[in-house]
């Protein structure tokens, strides 16, 4: 996270961290197996023992499942009275145990996605939290959302997906877990919107311990009897692998920082455990969609950076999203996909129309065995107060990020150089990723900030850039 300048309103994001740490030169995680275009797992963590006394000891190693379930039989669409549960996850990369990661982190988690439809190659929206989850709100890219402009980014009159299901009388619930979440605008359209009590604010980073918090509230909600015989969406975000990166009882992966992140992901999952066997108690459990993704990934030297923020790379948008659906047949796909195709899905799911802006495509049909049609993906990080404008295509195996516009591009072979550190600057396939890129660039319908204007934009890096 960043501190807000000081012209902002004091606000606090929850994904990102002070410049300093963002350029904080530290160690490469080193490349290891994985499929292709997925983050490679870091073969430094596979000789780091188990945690003692930990939800991950005696867990399984977390090896790929290489060859996706054979096809059967499904039927043609979810339960038409479904409810679903989102459940997002701060800073939780793509490189997990159920995806190659070597060390056993997440086991409840490798146990769901054995049991969903997993997007093995999706995307978050942006790179931080305001905006990946202003634009899976708003399902529009965020630089065409009626934002502040300030990186601690507020919204306004915007059309979010839950309003939409509150308007077609579906109960609508959030459990967050960070004080940004009170004044960002998020509540919009929920019903139920209830913040972890006693949680501090700090404009840098996450002090909190929050996931069992988070968790008892989620059962309250979803434990209302009211709930048995009408429909509900409910969504919780999950903080804690978030950094800091804090010790947890019984939990010891080591000291490095990639070693203190494993284990707020081991405790974050103990809890998501908890919640999902709650759940399955539950007499809705068996027609309800559960959806399991996270905002951005988390940055370890790969790119000479740590945390998030900033830039585009994939190991800070290359995130899990898995979908437990009833009647679905559990497989992996493997085209790109986007988190801006989950508000038409889940809309899709209580069989409500989308706004006409929303620009995401519903994945029903794929997570019931329809084939996957290829198409290309843009991650959106807006210009900010403390940021200059991102963007990336992905387009199959290949990535092109360009930095404030278009003049300055480097193009990607994922499959190849999954970390992103061979660029491609030139040659036939570089011009026309370029063409590519920019006729998609040209299509976002960009809205400028209603409050960080000219002399606001990008100060945070000036203000860096002028530093003796």
């Amino acid at each position: 996270m960043l501190r807000a300048p000081s012209s902002a309103v004091v606000l606090v994001a929850l994904a990102a961290c002070p410049l300093a740490a963002c350029s904080k030169d530290v160690a490469p995680v080193q490349a290891g197996s994985s499929r292709p275009g997925t983050l490679p797992a870091a073969t430094t963590a596979a000789a780091a023992p188990a945690p003692s006394g930990s939800a991950a000891t005696g867990a399984p190693s977390g090896a790929v499942a290489s060859a996706a379930p054979e096809a059967r039989a499904t039927p043609a669409g979810p339960p038409k009275d479904c409810n679903v549960i989102l459940l997002s996850i701060d800073a939780l990369r793509a490189d997990m145990p159920w995806a190659g990661y070597p060390r056993p982190i997440a086991p409840r988690l490798t146990d769901f996605e054995k049991k969903t439809v997993d997007f093995t190659h999706a995307y978050s929206i942006s790179s931080y939290t305001s905006m990946s989850l202003g634009g899976l709100l708003g399902d529009r890219l965020p630089s065409e959302l009626n934002r502040s402009g300030y990186f601690f980014g507020t919204y306004r009159k915007g059309v979010f997906f839950p309003t939409l299901l509150q308007k077609a009388g579906v109960h609508t619930m959030g459990v967050m877990a960070h004080m940004y979440f009170k004044s960002a605008g998020f509540d919009q359209g929920f019903d139920d919107w209830k913040l972890v009590p006693g949680i501090t604010f700090d404009p840098n980073t996450d002090k909190d311990v929050t996931s069992d918090k988070s968790e008892a509230l989620a059962e309250q909600l979803l434990g209302d009897p009211a709930n048995d015989s009408r429909r509900f969406f409910f969504w919780a975000h999950f903080v804690d692998p978030h950094d800091q990166y804090l010790k947890h009882d019984g939990i010891d992966w080591g000291s490095k920082p990639r070693d203190r992140y494993d284990g707020e992901v081991t405790f974050t999952d103990r809890y998501v455990g908890k919640l999902l066997d709650f759940i399955a108690a539950k007499p809705w459990a068996s027609r309800t969609v559960i959806i399991v993704t996270a905002d951005h990934g988390e940055e370890f030297g790969e790119h000479g950076m740590t945390r998030h923020g900033f830039e585009v790379w994939n190991t800070l948008v290359h995130v899990p999203l898995m979908i437990e659906a009833p009647g679905a047949t559990p497989r992996h796909v493997d085209v790109p996909r986007s988190d801006i195709d989950l508000p038409p899905t889940i809309l899709e799911l209580y069989g409500v129309q989308p706004d006409p802006a929303f620009e995401g495509k519903s994945l029903v049909g794929e997570i019931y065995g329809a084939p996957s049609e290829a198409r290309d993906i843009l991650v959106d990080l807006p210009e900010t107060s403390n940021n200059g404008e991102r963007r990336a295509l992905v387009h199959g195996d290949e990535k092109m990020i360009c930095w404030d516009g278009d003049t300055y591009c480097k193009l990607y072979d994922l499959a190849q150089d999954p970390l992103e550190h061979a660029a491609i600057t030139k040659g036939d396939e570089f011009k026309a990723m370029r063409e590519r890129f920019r006729a998609a660039s040209k299509a976002v319908k960009e809205v400028a900030p209603y409050a960080c204007g000219a002399d606001c934009l990008n100060s945070g890096y000036l203000k860096k850039k002028q530093q003796p």
